[in-house]
């Protein structure tokens, strides 16, 4: 499951509690379930803990206490405890809020998740909260946030959004000594070219020569991207073509609305003899060479059955065919803080790498074929990383599809049959 909490956080809170620590994940409510009995059998007795809450605005906030979870229906001393927030509306502003009321630091009751403060400051939820969509509402409440914490000026608002509504909530045990996977943070899980002007470049020039590696009239790799809506299908489309255009364009529509904006093309509507474009009897040329499936990566762990099931029947069509298959996984920036403050963080951040491999187990596909992409969404202007991520995965298509078409012309000269040749 990919860990939210980015190393620049781990950090800032490891220096306000004030030695030598490291944190393991015992929580979080998107693998775990939303659920109060689950939440103590996890965290009772576990000593120290960090609570942190992910709530819908991109605000990072919780607490932390030095004294283990209880379920005694009563409140827990401890005069070391802190609220904190890391980040707010998307942009770093750490800030910790002392305990001032150090009898009523937290709150053991068997019905309620992890609770701060008398009255109380941070009462996260009780009993069982069912996922809304890609959200959680908690129903606990915010209202006498500042009670037993000093605040420092700041508010509800300032601190939380006054929000309980959260994509994730996580709960991590806080062990003294370094981690020991701490070395490793900066060894890439998947080797890459590097993310210099000269790479780019590189790319980009390979790509301008590209032509198909093959003896006949076909002239340009197909490539089909399917996907779910708002997963990046057009944005896809729009920042390859901004690549090569040198500047941000928005040539196919795209968005987050109810309904895809990329209307050109239903997929749940028959393809039939009678539809535009239908051919018969197509020639190479004519073929899909390669199929990428365009992933959002944030919502791979609440990825529906259905949804799944849908993509496996696809797949079953494609294997038929021998249609050679990847994944784009979009949507990095939400998948780890890290890489949303540097792309170049993509082939370090675990987050990212145990995404990729849980795509790749649910579509049954190497590794080597989840291919992590950054669309160009908010940006005004292009930067060199996220153009070598985007190419990189263009061109792992194109090798793909070329290694399709020469497997096809093969094919077709066993069984006999006319291929034809270049014009």
């Amino acid at each position: 499951m990919p860990d939210l909490l980015s190393k620049k956080y781990r950090d800032q809170l490891v220096t306000w509690i004030g030695r030598p620590c490291h944190f393991q994940l015992v929580y979080k409510i998107s693998r775990d379930g939303c659920s109060a009995p689950t939440f103590h059998q996890k965290c009772d007795g576990q000593g120290a803990t960090v609570t942190v809450l992910y709530n819908t605005n991109n605000t990072e906030y919780g607490g932390y206490l030095s004294q283990s979870w209880n379920s005694n229906c009563a409140y827990i001393n401890d005069p070391n405890a802190f609220l904190f927030r890391l980040q707010y509306n998307g942009s770093s502003n750490p800030l910790k809020f002392p305990v001032t009321g150090t009898g009523n630091a937290g709150y053991g009751h068997s019905n309620y998740g992890p609770t701060f403060g008398g009255g109380h400051d941070i009462y996260t939820f009780s009993g069982t909260v069912s996922p809304s969509g890609k959200a959680f509402s908690l129903n606990g409440g915010l209202i006498n946030l500042g009670h037993s914490y000093n605040l420092n000026g700041q508010n509800v608002n300032t601190i939380a959004n006054n929000s309980l509504q959260v994509t994730d909530l996580v709960v991590y045990k806080v062990i003294d000594g370094p981690g020991q996977t701490v070395p490793d943070l900066d060894k890439p899980w998947r080797e890459h070219d590097g993310w210099t002007n000269e790479t780019m470049q590189a790319l980009k020039e390979s790509l301008l020569d590209y032509k198909p590696m093959t003896e006949t009239n076909v002239t340009a790799a197909n490539i089909l991207l399917i996907g779910q809506i708002g997963a990046g299908k057009s944005s896809f489309f729009n920042s390859v073509n901004s690549i090569f255009r040198g500047k941000i364009t928005s040539k196919a529509c795209s968005g987050s609305f109810e309904h895809s904006v990329t209307t050109m093309f239903n997929p749940l509507v028959p393809f039939t003899p009678d539809t535009l474009g239908y051919i018969k009897d197509p020639n190479l040329k004519d073929k899909i060479h390669c199929v990428a499936f365009v992933i959002d990566g944030s919502t791979v762990d609440v990825m529906s059955d259905k949804v799944q099931k849908r993509m496996k029947d696809l797949q079953v069509r494609m294997n038929h065919r021998g249609l050679p298959q990847v994944v784009f996984l979009t949507k990095l920036d939400k998948i780890c803080p890290d890489v949303n403050d540097d792309v170049k963080n993509t082939f370090t951040s675990t987050a990212v790498c145990d995404a990729v491999e849980k795509v790749a187990e649910i579509m049954g596909l190497p590794r080597a074929h989840v291919l992590p992409v950054k669309n160009y969404e908010s940006e005004t202007k292009l930067k060199t990383t996220v153009d070598i991520l985007l190419m990189q995965a263009l061109q792992r298509c194109l090798d793909f599809a070329d290694d399709y078409m020469d497997e096809q012309l093969d094919k077709m000269a066993a069984e006999g049959k006319n291929v034809q040749s270049k014009d």
